[in-house]
């Protein structure tokens, strides 16, 4: 007990605890994976199970891990969803808000061939994975960074695949 303890302990001053939502971030916190329509991870994958639900800090604010996988005979697929909240940075000279954090990053994490889709409240990209039958999408809404990976279309529809992915995303959306 005494070695799990000190283990614990390690590994949290290890990766620091998350900074402190500023009183002008709109998200506090990462929101669970519950943000995620269950009726589209059902449409998308069929019978999933999900396998990740997890939350933890992040250097500078918090991230939310999910991740549902179809397991069995036909078609399967995966779909990742990362929900990160960065906060603003109160230290810095000139102030760097959590909106401009995740601007940063946004632009940072899509490949000059990501195409701007239009969602609610934010900027979106959307692009063809580097695996065959993979979509990705990063989405940004105030301070919070939305990550789609979505595995699962055949290589002959990629446009479903775009679509479906896009659709997800503007159902999340509508509840941020």
């Amino acid at each position: 007990m005494v070695s799990a303890l000190a283990v614990g302990i390690g590994l949290w001053a290890g990766s620091g605890t998350p900074d402190e939502p500023y009183p002008d971030d709109v998200h506090a916190a990462a929101p669970g994976c519950d943000l995620v329509p269950a009726e589209q991870v059902e449409a998308l994958l069929g019978e999933a199970v999900q396998d990740t639900d997890t939350t933890g800090p992040l250097h500078g604010g918090e991230h939310t891990a999910c991740a549902w996988t179809t397991h069995g005979e036909g078609d399967g697929g995966a779909l990742r969803v990362g929900l990160s909240a960065r906060f603003t940075d109160p230290s810095g000279d000139p102030l760097v808000t959590g909106h401009a954090r995740t601007a940063e990053t946004l632009g940072a994490s899509v490949p000059e061939y990501g195409e701007e889709v239009d969602l609610p409240g934010g900027d979106a990209h959307v692009w063809s994975g580097h695996v065959p039958g993979t979509v990705e999408l990063a989405y940004h809404v105030d301070n919070l960074l939305v990550r789609i990976s979505y595995a699962g279309y055949s290589d002959d529809s990629p446009d479903d695949g775009r679509d479906e992915v896009v659709e997800l995303a503007a159902g999340m959306g509508e509840d941020l």
